[in-house]
């Protein structure tokens, strides 16, 4: 026997009153999280722009250090300012008096600058300067990497993310990019 109609009606109106809780509930989660996103955005930054006048403020007093320029062009890179970033790197590199492993962070920084500037071959200068004074620098190969494979030197960028596979097995950035330069060759009978 089929049910009543009126109880029908009362189980929907039941469900009905449920789902509306448990649709407002998500959306103000979600709105929740969305908020907190911005609001800690907004934070990041607002330190990143007191950090760069500060360290503004001191390098335009002429009394810079390689370490200050070096953290200037690094706040830089962060704000996605990059032609500035690439100027502030280029002094910390020229005025280094420090160890190769910190030069190294230096170039790698720089040849970043670079290659956000759509500039591939310096960039991919930087990155054979930074893996020359520290070899064993994961990040620089997989940065050379991308930059050879953006200038369409598949076998210099899968050399890269070789190098970079012998240092750090299980890369996963190397890993996935060199098997994806490695299907597209492949697919193209270059391979």
């Amino acid at each position: 026997a089929l049910p009543a109609p009126a109880l029908i009606a009362d189980v929907a109106d039941g469900l009905e009153g449920g789902i509306q809780a448990i649709y407002l509930g998500s959306l103000l989660a979600i709105l929740g999280f969305a908020g907190f996103i911005v609001v800690r955005q907004v934070l990041i930054r607002r330190e990143l722009d007191e950090s760069a006048k500060q360290m503004g403020e001191r390098i335009r007093a002429g009394n810079a250090t390689a370490e200050e320029y070096f953290e200037m062009g690094s706040i830089m890179l962060r704000k996605k300012v990059y032609t500035q970033a690439v100027r502030n790197l280029k002094l910390a590199a020229q005025m280094w008096e420090g160890d190769k492993e910190d030069l190294a962070q230096i170039h790698n920084a720089l040849g970043y600058g670079y290659l956000s500037t759509e500039k591939l071959d310096e960039a991919v200068e930087e990155f054979k300067k930074a893996v020359e004074l520290q070899p064993g620098y994961v990040t620089a190969w997989n940065n050379m990497g991308d930059a050879r494979e953006q200038l369409k030197d598949m076998k210099g960028a899968m050399e890269a993310y070789e190098e970079s596979l012998v240092l750090s097995p299980g890369n996963m950035v190397a890993e996935n990019r060199l098997s994806d330069i490695k299907r597209r060759l492949t697919r193209l009978n270059q391979m």
